[in-house]
């Protein structure tokens, strides 16, 4: 019973520290990256010139950064 509560004693704060100690956040991706990556992505796809072009014009071209609607 001693060795047991003593093999216990020993690991459980180990096991919590394990659970405690997280990996570093990464950094968001830059504007630039996300656009890269959905132009790859928008290659690689199967859809109508036309609705190609329309995706493919609004990614690229530079617009006010703030949202339209209403």
């Amino acid at each position: 019973m001693n060795r047991a509560l003593a093999l216990l004693t020993l690991t459980v704060p180990f096991w919590l520290a394990g659970c405690s100690s997280q990996p570093a956040p990464q950094q968001p991706y830059s504007d630039a990256e996300v656009k890269s990556f959905a132009l790859k992505m928008l290659g690689t796809s199967n859809m109508s010139d036309d609705l190609y072009a329309k995706y493919r014009r609004a990614l690229t071209e530079p617009h006010d950064g703030g949202r339209s609607g209403s």
